[in-house]
C-alpha cells in the first residue's frame, strides 16, 4: 500500500504551505538536535533512539529492533566486512493507510562519517549551527537534512490528511551505509518490510534521480624487501611501489573515462571514479618499507558487470608489477539500480517537480530530465531483492557531503518536505496531487 491522499482531499498550494509553516520551527530544532548527536558508523544507537522517542511522542507507529548477522545470512552483503550489528538498532515509522492503496517507503541511513581535521572546520561539527538559512554540521547534508524533510512530510500528512490516506507511508532509519552499503537496508528487508515504491534519501539538490552506481571496494598490497635506510640498494621499497600503483590508478580512471555509455551519467565528468581513501605503510624509523597497502572504491555504472570490471582492474595493476610483488583483493560489492523513466513512480515524481517549479515558494528547482545519482547508495538493495521501483531524492548536494563545514539550506529541506507530500498524492494520480 502507498501514501496516497483520497480524491476528496484538496491539497491546495496555500493549505500545504501553511501546514509546512506550522511545523517549521520544530523541524529546524529537530534537525539541529539530530546533528548534535554524533552518530558515527557503529555508534548510531543514541540517534536512532532519539528519533524513536520523538516519533512516539507524535503518535507515529514505530518498530525499533536490533538485527544479528545470522538473521541476514542468506544475503551476500551480510558476509562482507562491516562493523558488527550488535548495538546498532533499526527503526521504522509508519503512517497506516485506510484502504488498499500503493505503499511508499523512505529509506535513510543513520550513520555519518567522522568530521576529519578540526582545523578545516569554521563551525563545531556537532553544533548544528543555524546561520544565514543554513544548518551546519556533520550529517546535515548526508543525510539528516533529508531525514527531517521526510519526517516533516509525514507529520504534515498525519496532522492534515491521514483520514484520507489510502495506503501506508513508512520510513526506515537504518545503520551502516557509510561502513557497508546495503547491510542496514537488509535489516529491514529481513524484518519483512517492503513497499510498492522506495525513495532513498540522499543529497540530490531536490531533484529525483532514477539510477545509482554499483561498485566494489578494493585493497592493494605492495610487498617490498626491508633493509637499513643507508643500504637501500639492497631493498625493494614498498612505498615507492605504491607510488607507481597510485599513478596507475589515476591513468586507469582517465582511460576508462573516454566514453560514458550510460546517458543517465553522461553529465558527470568521470565515468568510473577510482578513489583511494587510505594508504598505510612502514614499520620503523630508518627502515625501508616492506609492505604498503591502499584501500578505496571503484564506482561503476549500473549496467556494468562487476565481475568483469574487477578482472580488468586487477589485470591492469598486476601488469605494473610481478605477481609476487602486489596483491589485489576486493572485499565489498554493492548493487546499482535503474528505474525506467516511464515507470509510474518516475512519472509521479516528475509531475511533482514540474508542478512545484511553478510555485514561487518552491525555489531552486531546475528540472532538465532524468539522470543518475553519482554514487553508490542503498537504492540497489530493494530494487534487486524485491524489484521495487526506486528513486534517490533529497536536499543538499554531494559537493557538501563528507566535507568540512558540511551544511544544508533549511529552505531546501522545507521544499523537499512539500515535494514528498505532493508525491504521496501524485503516486496514485489523485486530484490532491495532479
Amino acid at each position: 500500500m502507498s501514501g496516497q491522499l483520497r480524491s476528496e482531499t484538496c491539497l491546495s498550494e496555500s493549505r500545504l504551505n501553511k501546514a509546512l509553516l506550522d511545523n517549521r520551527s520544530e523541524m529546524l530544532q529537530l534537525l539541529r538536535d539530530s546533528i548534535g548527536i554524533a552518530s558515527l558508523s557503529g555508534q548510531e544507537g543514541q540517534f536512532v533512539r532519539f528519533i524513536h522517542n520523538w516519533a512516539q511522542q507524535h503518535r507515529f507507529e514505530t518498530d525499533l529492533w536490533e538485527s544479528s548477522e545470522s538473521q541476514l545470512a542468506q544475503y551476500a552483503e551480510a558476509s562482507q566486512p562491516h562493523i558488527p550489528l550488535a548495538g546498532r538498532p533499526s527503526l521504522v515509522l509508519r503512517l497506516p493507510g485506510q484502504g488498499d492503496g500503493r505503499s511508499l517507503i523512505f529509506n535513510v541511513h543513520a550513520d555519518v562519517v567522522p568530521p576529519g581535521e578540526a582545523r578545516n572546520w569554521s563551525v563545531e561539527p556537532w553544533g548544528g549551527e543555524y546561520r544565514d538559512g543554513r544548518v551546519y554540521g556533520r550529517g546535515a547534508c548526508d543525510a539528516k537534512g533529508a531525514l527531517i524533510g521526510a519526517i516533516w512530510a509525514m507529520l504534515v500528512i498525519q496532522q492534515n490528511f491521514q483520514s484520507n490516506l489510502s495506503g501506508d507511508i513508512l520510513l526506515e532509519l537504518i545503520p551502516g551505509e557509510e561502513d557497508c552499503v546495503g547491510i542496514g537496508t537488509l535489516t529491514s528487508v529481513a524484518r519483512g518490510y517492503r513497499a510498492d515504491a522506495a525513495i532513498i534519501l540522499e543529497p540530490t539538490e531536490n531533484l529525483p534521480r532514477c539510477a545509482s552506481r554499483s561498485g566494489v571496494r578494493f585493497e592493494i598490497t605492495c610487498y617490498g624487501k626491508a633493509a637499513h635506510g643507508t643500504a637501500k640498494w639492497l631493498s625493494r621499497d614498498a612505498i615507492g611501489m605504491m607510488r607507481k600503483i597510485l599513478d596507475a590508478l589515476e591513468m586507469l580512471e582517465h582511460s576508462w573515462n573516454e566514453s560514458i555509455t550510460d546517458p543517465l551519467f553522461a553529465g558527470y565528468p568521470i565515468a568510473r571514479p577510482i578513489t583511494v581513501d587510505s594508504v598505510q605503510g612502514g614499520q620503523w624509523r630508518g627502515m625501508v618499507c616492506d609492505l604498503c597497502r591502499c584501500c578505496g572504491y571503484l564506482e561503476l555504472l549500473p549496467g556494468d558487470d562487476r565481475g568483469e570490471w574487477k578482472r580488468r582492474f586487477a589485470e591492469s595493476l598486476l601488469a605494473q608489477a610481478g605477481q609476487n610483488e602486489i596483491d589485489v583483493r576486493f572485499n565489498e560489492e554493492y548493487r546499482g539500480h535503474r528505474t525506467a523513466a516511464d515507470d509510474p513512480l518516475c512519472a509521479a515524481a516528475e509531475a511533482v517537480v514540474k508542478e512545484n517549479m511553478q510555485n514561487k515558494q518552491m525555489t531552486g528547482l531546475n528540472w532538465k530530465g532524468w539522470s543518475g545519482f553519482n554514487s553508490g547508495c542503498e537504492a540497489g538493495l530493494r530494487a534487486s531483492v524485491h524489484g521495487t521501483p526506486t528513486l534517490i531524492w533529497g536536499p543538499g548536494s554531494l559537493a557538501q557531503a563528507h566535507a568540512a563545514d558540511e551544511f544544508v539550506n533549511f529552505q531546501d529541506v522545507e521544499v523537499f518536505a512539500g515535494l514528498l507530500v505532493r508525491l504521496a498524492a501524485n503516486w496514485s494520480h489523485l486530484p490532491g496531487g495532479k
